[in-house]
């Protein structure tokens, strides 16, 4: 039965909304930078390098890749997973926020994405442009704590508090975001740090899976 005080569901990006761990990945295979992608969270994987060395590393990348939507279509065909569009309908149809934040992409990608899903609310790390095209600068990094002062922020901003929301993540830095959440929902947990530190953990490949922790009172 859902909590009458939740008004607030945010919703991580990679392997919540995207069946996958990079909805990036994809696109930068489309756009021939798939090598210097992989080599640089590669060594995040590795433990060589914090995720903000990867992100900031990463901008390099895109540079001269434009930023004026003529790229959008790529992140409108992108696959979601199993539900993901039934989930977000629903929760709106049911009185809810929904919205999505994310370490894993840029506001050049949230902005299209939060378009096709109907989001109320997309946040991510923000890239520097010039000139209609990414310029390789980082103006902010989307961390964990980030995640929970940018939720913190909007909440504040629409009269709410942490007793309203609800997040759902997978890894390690929606931690914070879970902490001060009411209700926080591993989702295929990547670790178990991340399970333990949520609710409840769901696994399953269809994020309708979560619906019935919202269902509200008839």
């Amino acid at each position: 039965m859902a909590d009458q005080e939740i008004k607030v569901i945010s919703l991580d990006l990679d392997g919540v909304l995207f069946d996958g761990a990079s909805a990036v990945h994809p696109i930068t295979k489309e756009l021939g930078i798939e090598d210097q992608f992989l080599a640089i969270y590669a060594k995040q994987g590795e433990n060589r390098r914090s995720m903000a060395e990867a992100i900031t590393k990463g901008a390099k990348i895109w540079i001269g890749v434009p930023t004026d939507g003529t790229l959008d279509p790529l992140v409108e065909n992108l696959p979601l997973m199993k539900g993901a569009e039934e989930t977000v309908s629903s929760l709106k149809e049911w009185g809810y926020a929904v919205g999505c934040i994310s370490s894993g992409v840029s506001q050049f990608f949230m902005k299209p994405f939060k378009k096709r899903l109907k989001l109320d609310f997309a946040f991510s790390n923000v890239l520097g442009e010039k000139n209609g095209v990414h310029d390789g600068g980082v103006h902010y990094i989307m961390e964990g704590p980030q995640k929970a002062e940018r939720m913190a922020q909007y909440l504040q901003e629409k009269g709410f508090t942490a007793r309203n929301l609800a997040s759902v993540g997978d890894g390690e830095n929606d931690i914070p975001l879970f902490r001060m959440s009411s209700l926080s929902i591993a989702f295929n947990p990547m670790t178990e740090i991340v399970s333990r530190s949520a609710s409840l953990t769901i696994r399953s490949k269809d994020l309708r899976a979560i619906l019935p922790h919202f269902i509200p009172d008839s």
